[in-house]
């Protein structure tokens, strides 16, 4: 933009990318050079031979290429709220749909005008209301975009609070949405507080994370088709998952059957506010066993377990690269009324789990070869605390997690097994972010005629 020639340099599989990213940032004719393969898996003579004899050669012809007029970085041209982009059967309609890439391969409601106002009576916000904009597309969003992917994904219309707060969380830039289209192909996870969980009927037990019920699973899908429809995270093109995986239904807390309060508490809230938290799921445990009917034999159990699963690259990763971590640890009732009646507060739970889920220094140095040869040499970078290396013996053990305050703790799922799961994101790619629902004055009125 500012008439200085430039080239990025990418690795093959992310010219595409590369492309799109310029084109949302106004920059259409963009230069890309392209370095051939995977550099993380070549040596240093391989990586040398590529740079001298095929990429400088790339540069150097990107370089001397006329750079292009900048343009408006948001997409023109593009529908308006209220515009009819087609009329036809409910099959013709899909079938338009899936040929502009705005379904996710499932078949969509059909989001006409009438049904997208009657998501509208659901909140005293004006349609055109701003609630931001979405990387990378830098597309606005309002509140008749997020009634229109409701629509489309089978919400009713009494969930539009929800689809606005969730909608508001991942696009506060504490989220990190501009990475979720890494190769790492993470998935957002939902959690839901407040008394809504009843009103509008979200399963909070047997099966929780199952698709099935319409609550939980239309939302979880609302949040996939926003990500791909107004964010643009295209498969093969601005999304970059390797693998990828399918939407979470939304993890509704079971806060009736909790002994503690609820994680809305934990994040700032008062008890009784309806709250969304969103946050991404690089990896997600099994769900493990714990046996015994002490509290101690449970929080050894999982201790032992979360260190297990944190032993991997996508832990050190969220170390290394940010300030933040933000594991969900989640508790039957079962599970959690043993703990609690064991004189565990939930406070408690974090300590012993920041104390206990710990792994060898030894492994954790072979974690870290995104960021430097030890734990020591990440500390060292200004990456990790000082307390990393605090002595440079192997065998030394280290937290999973900055603070014990980083663990989320939520009670769910079936009430009478004994069964837990963990999830972990990686790096500042989808920190936990919350936000609380805006119900419009009349939202027990409009319950009251659900109810009828």
């Amino acid at each position: 933009m500012a008439g200085i020639p430039s080239v990025t340099v990418v690795c093959s599989g992310f010219v595409q990318l590369a492309a799109d990213t310029g084109k949302f940032r106004g920059l259409p004719d963009i230069h890309v050079a392209e370095y051939p393969g995977a550099i993380e898996t070549h040596g240093a003579d391989k990586i040398r031979k590529n740079v001298e004899e095929v990429l400088l050669e790339r540069i150097v012809g990107s370089l001397t290429i006329p750079v292009g007029k900048s343009t408006t970085a948001i997409a023109t041209g593009e529908p308006g709220s209220g515009d009819i982009i087609f009329e036809g059967t409910f099959e013709e309609v899909n079938d338009f749909f899936y040929r502009n890439l705005w379904s996710d391969g499932l078949p969509i409601v059909p989001p006409t005008l009438e049904k997208a106002e009657q998501f509208l009576k659901y909140t005293d916000r004006s349609p055109n209301e701003g609630i931001g904009v979405f990387e990378p597309s830098l597309r606005q969003a309002t509140l008749w975009t997020v009634a229109v992917n409701g629509v489309m994904a089978g919400c009713r219309p009494e969930y539009m609070p929800i689809l606005a707060a969730v909608a508001e969380a991942i696009a506060d830039p504490h989220f990190g949405l501009e990475h979720a289209g890494s190769t790492s192909g993470w998935e957002p996870l939902i959690i839901l507080n407040g008394p809504i969980i009843k009103e509008l009927g979200f399963n909070n037990e047997l099966g929780v994370l199952r698709v099935g019920n319409q609550a939980n699973t239309s939302v979880g899908r609302f949040l996939r088709l926003f990500m791909r429809n107004v964010a643009g995270y295209l498969p093969g093109k601005s999304d970059m998952a390797t693998f990828g995986r399918p939407f979470y239904p939304v993890l509704a807390e079971n806060e009736d059957r909790s002994p503690w309060g609820p994680l809305s508490v934990d994040r700032g809230f008062d008890k009784g506010t309806n709250i969304v938290t969103v946050v991404a799921v690089m990896h997600m445990s099994p769900p493990f066993l714990t046996f015994g009917d002490t509290a101690e034999d449970h929080l050894a159990t999982i201790a032992s377990e979360l260190a297990t699963e944190a032993s991997s690259t996508t832990t050190w990763i969220t170390l290394g690269f940010g300030s933040e971590a933000s594991p969900v640890l989640v508790l039957t009732p079962l599970i959690s009324g043993i703990i609690a009646r064991g004189g565990y507060s939930k406070s408690d739970v974090r300590q012993y789990m920041f104390k206990n889920a710990r792994i060898p220094a030894s492994k954790a140095d072979e974690l870290c070869i995104m960021r430097g040869k030890t734990v020591c040499e990440v500390v060292e970078k200004g990456m990790l605390p000082k307390s990393f290396c605090e002595t440079t013996d192997p065998n030394r053990m280290l937290p999973i997690v900055h603070s014990a305050d980083e663990f989320l703790i939520v009670v769910s799922g079936d009430p009478m097994r004994n069964r837990s799961i963990a999830t972990f994101q990686a790096s500042m790619q989808g920190l936990a972010t919350s936000k609380e629902m805006k119900l419009p004055p009349n939202w027990q009125n409009l319950m009251a005629e659900l109810a009828r």
